[in-house]
């Protein structure tokens, strides 16, 4: 059985192919657009995974959505509980508009209504840890911001019953959604909660504890809300409420994101924090006394929080803490597309074990040396990488390190890999500096030799995902400095030979030269870019930073004195789609990105072949000037997720006039979003349509035409 699990449209959009029970790939949509937590609704990479691993849509037995509209009667009674009059109508229209358009997405791209799966989200959540785990009996805590109706689950599963749900928490009483305020009030934006928790560790907790106490009240089993007294009919409980209501009249001011970081910001990220491990450790308390379990798993986006989960680690509750790589919304597509084929295929075979987390795009290795020389970095091929890797290492050097398949989830394991020697005086500083551009007082991560592991840390269990922080020996805390915490932690990559052989052996001979079986390892990418996902952005980063070795496969570069290599910049890499010929841009007022995507695409078309106009939205002569043009790309001031999620969007004067060009059946369109997200107009403006129109072809027509569709 063929199942394709499926969180589209929003932000951790991600893709999960598994053929009888076992992962074929795991595709997260930002690895291919370069947009950070992409919220597009694009599902050219999908389509694009499908025939890359000679799949044919029509071979596809099922597809499960994360998602279940089913649940929108019950997050319509919660919403009563806390908003009145036009508050609620306002309310109840989103979620009835939402909640169902996950599952049109898909309908809208071919599949058929029988085949698609609606799973309720933290049940995904539930699947993605407990069907990925070697345990027939485990308990669940599924955590983050929301789902259709939840923020919690507590589950009790086994092999033989399945997943059973204990207890939920209802809307609005969020812990991810608090976490998230406070993360946006010290001046971050979305899913830069890790740098909450980092600077947590700087600040004193109870200053401001008594305080955040009467806002998010925790009781002795875990479970919380927020204080009834917000309640006043029209607060929703919003990011932006919470931001104001509570921090900003508490506490002052948000931080600007340039501003300077003071006491005050570090304490109160200190008192949430210990609020944060407060709950987790409570809620896994109950959770083992209400399952009796031997394992706890963790998920949701609050599970992302390695403080947290190592707190719970340390609390002894349970014989195994485990928290796999995939814990945000990405890896709710392949927990889909799990629970959907154990549920119909229970017991009929054996279950897929997680022993690694490398499911992502193979490199190319093919394109390695066309992709360098298109750049002017020179390199040669080499007998022994991982021999080569770990003298360079040695002598201090910075060196990327990219091989086979690429992880799922975040943090770089290993095959997408920035390394740097541990003892390396100012090592830390210099790759935040030259490599990463990121804040200083933030911790990396240490990979270390699984048999070596107690020697530096006060743990022996094997912790491979950098998920959960451990204590480092006091006698070696002087020396690790640069993958030490203030606190003393660090989120350690424990390596066997099993896990990642290359990256074992790597290890290996740079503690034949070091004396260390252990390396600094943080993911391959440049500040605000996602993991890099091809050669060619592998030598982009190499080539404009201060890194002094790259490795790709047996390949070697250390030679940039030549290299050309251009800024990071989504939309140079997504205007790839847009075709080399004539083209219309039309740029709304609002969009105020419009000389970036035109610079981008003056590069790379033609001279003569760009006309460019600026209209409003009400102006209704786009349709006339047209016709002159076989493509119109259009730059609207929307993220793509609004495309399809906002209604006043999906039906606004510009996306009325696009779907009039698409019908005349003559146009391509475009649209493009102020994060340099390109998607096909065709594929997005019929999505609440009960009919497609059929002058111009999906972008995924062609898949469909594939043997066996």
């Amino acid at each position: 059985m063929i199942v394709l699990g499926v969180k589209a449209g929003e932000h951790d959009a991600c893709f999960a192919l598994i053929e009888d029970g076992e992962p074929v790939f795991v595709y997260e949509q930002e690895r291919f657009n370069r947009v950070k937590n992409g919220m597009s609704s694009d599902l050219t990479v999908l389509f694009e995974g499908l025939a890359e691993h000679g799949i044919s849509p029509g071979e596809i037995d099922l597809v499960a959505n994360c998602g279940d509209p089913g649940l929108i009667p019950e997050r319509l009674r919660q919403t009563r509980g806390y908003l009145s009059g036009p508050a609620f109508a306002r309310a109840a229209e989103n979620v009835k508009w939402r909640h169902p358009t996950f599952h049109r997405v898909m309908a809208a791209a071919g599949f058929a209504e029988e085949r698609i799966e609606d799973v309720r989200h933290h049940l995904c959540h539930a699947a993605s840890v407990f069907y990925a785990s070697p345990f027939d009996d485990a308990a669940v805590l599924s955590i983050d911001c929301s789902g259709e109706a939840d923020t919690a689950m507590l589950a009790h599963c086994s092999r033989r019953d399945g997943i059973k749900i204990l207890e939920t928490i209802g809307l609005p009483h969020s812990l991810g959604r608090f976490y998230e305020s406070v993360t946006r009030w010290l001046g971050w934006g979305f899913g830069e909660e890790g740098k909450t928790m980092a600077l947590a560790a700087y600040g004193e907790p109870q200053r401001y504890l008594a305080d955040l106490s009467g806002f998010f009240r925790i009781a002795d089993d875990g479970f919380f809300e927020f204080d009834p007294g917000l309640t006043d009919g029209t607060f929703s409980y919003s990011t932006e409420e919470l931001v104001g209501r509570i921090f900003e009249e508490s506490f002052g001011p948000r931080r600007e994101r340039d501003d300077e970081i003071e006491q005050h910001h570090k304490d109160v990220a200190a008192a949430v924090q210990y609020m944060c491990e407060q709950v987790m450790v409570r809620l896994a308390t109950t959770l083992k006394k209400r399952t009796g379990s031997n394992a706890l798993l963790l998920a949701g986006g609050v599970a992302s929080n390695s403080v947290a989960n190592g707190a719970i680690r340390n609390a002894e509750l349970f014989e195994r803490v485990v928290v796999y790589p995939q814990v945000t919304d990405a890896g709710t597509a392949l927990g889909t597309a799990l629970y959907t084929y154990h549920r119909k295929q229970a017991g009929s075979h054996g279950h897929w074990e997680m022993r690694h987390p490398y499911l992502g795009r193979q490199i190319d290795l093919a394109r390695v040396h066309e992709a360098a020389a298109a750049v002017g970095i020179e390199g040669f091929q080499c007998d022994d990488p991982a021999a080569f890797a770990a003298e360079r290492l040695a002598a201090g050097q910075i060196v990327g390190w990219i091989q086979g398949r690429s992880e799922i989830g975040p943090r770089a394991l290993g095959n997408r890999s920035i390394l740097g020697n541990p003892l390396t005086r100012g090592i830390k500083t210099r790759i935040n500096a030259e490599v990463k551009h990121r804040e200083n007082w933030r911790p990396f991560a240490p990979s270390v030799l699984e048999d070596d592991q107690s020697l530096f840390f006060e743990t022996a269990e094997t912790l491979p995902y950098m998920t959960i922080v451990a204590t480092i020996r006091a006698e070696w805390r002087e020396r690790l400095t640069s993958i030490s915490h203030v606190d003393g932690t660090a989120r350690i990559g424990s390596v066997s030979e099993s896990f990642n052989p290359l990256f074992y052996r790597l290890i290996k001979e740079f503690k034949k030269r070091s004396g260390i079986g252990m390396v600094l390892n943080t993911s391959f990418n440049d500040k605000g870019e996602p993991i890099v996902q091809t050669c060619e952005q592998a030598l982009r980063l190499f080539g404009s930073s201060g890194m002094d070795a790259l490795v790709i496969g047996d390949w070697v570069f250390t030679d940039k004195r030549n290299a050309r290599v251009s800024d990071f910049d989504p939309l140079i890499v997504n205007c790839r789609r847009i075709p080399d010929k004539p083209t219309l841009l039309v740029a709304l007022r609002e969009a105020d990105h419009a000389q970036r995507a035109i610079e981008v695409l003056l590069r790379k078309q033609a001279v003569g072949t760009l006309e460019i106009r600026t209209m409003g939205e009400t102006e209704t002569d786009l349709v006339e000037v047209a016709t002159k043009w076989p493509q119109v790309a259009v730059l609207v001031p929307w993220s793509a997720d609004k495309f399809i999620f906002d209604p006043t969007v999906y039906y606004s004067e510009i996306a009325d006039t696009c779907r009039r060009l698409i019908e005349a059946g003559t146009y391509q369109l475009f649209w493009i979003d102020p994060r340099g997200q390109v998607v096909s107009a065709r594929d997005v403006l019929y999505v609440h349509h009960r009919s497609q129109p059929s002058g111009v072809p999906a972008a995924y027509a062609r898949y469909w035409q594939a043997p066996g569709s």
